[in-house]
């Protein structure tokens, strides 16, 4: 049994070797092993948080602000911000290939990735990319300070009435330092733009967070998150995720949220069988000829994202020519992200 493990944990580390790569195979003899790239759509949807909190003070704004634009509850909502599509090449399990050069071929220097996608003979296989990081970005503002400015009048009052008067006192004080400030109406300046700056910053943060205490207080935060979609076939309207609008990014299967549909559908050629193995000379090499394809993500209402790529598990597989194979130093570049053939030199 434990034979066996090892035996099985060699084979899977030999299909993703960065050069050239071989195994036993049923006969014993050794064999070169690639794989052809299926694409990998990686959607990231953004989707912003906005937090509505009404302030304490919210029934008297009319009376002491003069409005009555104001948050009166406590509310959460979701909506989509935008949606961003990647792609990423992953091994086809349905088109891996396991070749037997002969001694002169140009087979023995093939080159795989480190996914064990072909990318060609006699090249140098293409660097890794590195996975972009993915964060929620928060735009909200600093919590309100829980002591209010105000003088012992208005504090000792035990009124929230009163409070509220002085609070909005303190509010036209602060409009009318600012105003001086700015005409120059006051005594003293200060000594030179930086404190002047940090004065008016001081103000206008301190008006914020006291007019906050009326009108309520909105806050968002954009959250990421990553969904993956890896079609075999025409897809027209499947459910790719559901967004509810208390919960945010729920799954495809809770009804709690609004469906979010992905459609793709090839726009310039007949798509071949996904899970059909094509067959031929196992001594030769197989390049792909992918199919352009439409993605498409709505909500029913409105399309959300639309772009065309080129997909290669839609596409046919196009053998190499063998007799070209017979030349050690032939060249044979290969786009390891859609499988097709680049060109050849000698």
């Amino acid at each position: 049994m434990k034979k066996l493990f090892f035996l099985s944990t060699c084979l899977m580390l030999t299909l993703f070797a960065t050069a050239q790569t071989s195994f036993s195979i049923a006969d014993g003899e050794p064999a070169l092993v690639y794989a052809l790239p299926k694409t990998e759509f990686l959607i990231e949807v953004q989707t912003e948080k906005v937090t509505q909190k009404p302030g304490v003070f919210y029934r008297y704004s009319e009376r002491y602000l003069a409005t009555n634009k104001v948050v009166t509850e406590e509310k959460t909502m979701y909506k989509i911000k935008d949606i961003v599509v990647r792609t990423r090449p992953i091994a086809d399990p349905n088109r891996t290939f396991a070749v037997k050069p002969a001694k002169n071929s140009a087979l023995n220097n093939m080159t795989v990735s480190a996914d064990g996608l072909l990318c060609g003979i006699n090249v140098t296989p293409p660097s890794k990319p590195n996975k972009p990081q993915l964060s929620s970005i928060r735009n909200e503002d600093a919590p309100v300070q829980t002591l209010l400015p105000l003088g012992e009048e208005y504090m000792m009052a035990g009124s929230e009435a009163k409070l509220a008067e002085g609070a909005a006192k303190q509010i036209y004080r602060i409009r009318e330092s600012r105003l001086g400030l700015l005409t120059a109406d006051v005594e003293k300046l200060p000594a030179d733009g930086a404190s002047f700056k940090a004065m008016l910053e001081g103000l206008n943060k301190m008006e914020q967070n006291l007019t906050e205490l009326f009108v309520g207080k909105v806050s968002s935060e954009v959250q990421t998150q990553t969904l993956s979609f890896i079609p075999d076939a025409s897809v027209s309207k499947q459910v790719l995720f559901r967004l509810s609008a208390l919960r945010g990014l729920v799954a495809s299967d809770d009804l709690s949220g609004a469906p979010v549909f992905v459609s793709i559908t090839p726009t310039n050629a007949a798509a071949a069988s996904a899970g059909a193995r094509d067959k031929g000379d196992k001594t030769g090499i197989y390049t792909v000829l992918p199919v352009s394809c439409q993605l498409l993500i709505e909500d029913g209402a409105k399309n959300i994202f639309s772009a065309e790529y080129a997909v290669p598990q839609f596409g046919h597989i196009i053998p190499f020519p063998e007799a070209l194979l017979s030349q050690p130093k032939l060249k044979v570049h290969i786009d390891s992200q859609t499988g097709r053939l680049l060109g050849t030199e000698q």
